[in-house]
């Protein structure tokens, strides 16, 4: 490996004098700069990235931290994570995953302390205020992406979950539905209950009858959203429409309506939010509600750079529009 000590030794000149040069200081000539840049360049020499961020007191990385597996949301971390890499690599910076270690006792903490990034993204399905107020307290910048809180000081990068479910459900009755089912995801607070609350709106001022039987819960697990569909196919009067927390759980709702012999729309209309690719690849393809991610994880890497040059800003606060892509699904 090519050092300054070598450079030094070639041109006869001080090591002090050769880091100065390589470094831009105004206290060496323009001569000897562009001599020591010209044998630097010849003997195919790199500064250490270790070494200049210790300098400058930074690490040029910032951390995309997630607090669930991975594969429950692939698809959906493949698109921000498309949009988080490409502007952090324009910035000059690196992005950093986390995963398994933000589950261990102390992980998020220990990655505060060591100081292993400038800053950090979270994508949390809905994190706590003890978890924001640690890194409040650790000064570490940050960005929640991808939903949304109440949390005084926290900046976020959001879709408009409550417009999309609205737009989503005006939609299917306008189709002629009047029993709109809902499958919820708790665990993911804010994010669950503004697509509730959309939906429940859009129910609302059609003047139709909510009915809570209609409404029921999903989880993590796998074929979460096929056995809520079957709790739905099993009651005495079953849904003309089904609206799934995300295109993935649309897809379980999907294949147990299929396999009870119905047919989807004309027995019952299906749909989710996401707009994920995989909301493609059924029969029939899937109405869903789609997110911006990638611009989102574009917008995500800026906010936090700010936050990590200026990090007395007052939060910053984004909340994307989403569209409504209508497909077979739920066309009557």
């Amino acid at each position: 490996m090519v050092t300054i000590q070598r450079i030094s030794r070639e041109l006869g000149l001080s090591v002090s004098t050769v880091s100065k040069a390589l470094n831009g200081y105004d206290d060496v000539s323009a001569a000897t700069r562009d001599l020591v840049l010209m044998k630097a360049n010849e003997l195919g020499y790199h500064p250490s990235a270790v070494a200049r961020n210790l300098r400058k007191g930074t690490t040029d990385k910032i951390g995309l931290i997630i607090n669930h597996g991975l594969n429950y949301i692939s698809e959906y971390l493949a698109e921000i994570v498309a949009g988080v890499a490409y502007t952090a690599e324009e910035n000059g910076k690196n992005v950093i995953l986390y995963t398994e270690t933000v589950k261990q006792p102390g992980g998020l903490l220990k990655i505060c302390r060591a100081r292993e990034v400038d800053g950090a993204l979270l994508v949390w399905a809905n994190p706590d205020r003890a978890t924001l107020t640690l890194l409040d307290d650790e000064q570490m910048p940050y960005v929640l992406l991808g939903r949304r809180t109440d949390f005084k000081s926290t900046s976020y990068v959001a879709p408009d979950n409550a417009a999309g479910a609205h737009a989503l459900t005006r939609h299917l009755i306008e189709q002629g539905n009047v029993r709109i089912a809902f499958m919820t995801r708790p665990l993911h607070g804010p994010t669950n209950q503004d697509r509730f609350d959309g939906y429940r709106r859009a129910i609302h001022e059609a003047g139709l009858a909510f009915d809570p039987a209609l409404v029921v819960e999903t989880a993590l697990e796998p074929d979460s959203g096929y056995h809520a569909m079957n709790r739905l196919l099993d009651l005495t009067h079953i849904p003309s429409a089904v609206i799934a927390f995300n295109d993935l759980l649309a897809v379980d709702a999907l294949r147990a309506a299929k396999e009870r012999g119905l047919i989807v729309p004309g027995d019952v209309a299906i749909a989710g939010f996401d707009g994920l690719q995989s909301s493609l690849t059924t029969e029939p393809q899937i109405t869903t509600v789609q997110q911006p991610l990638r611009e989102m994880g574009q917008r995500s890497v800026h906010m936090l750079l700010k936050r990590v040059a200026d990090p007395s800003l007052f939060p910053d606060r984004l909340t994307f529009p989403t569209r409504l892509v209508i497909r077979p699904s739920t066309l009557r």
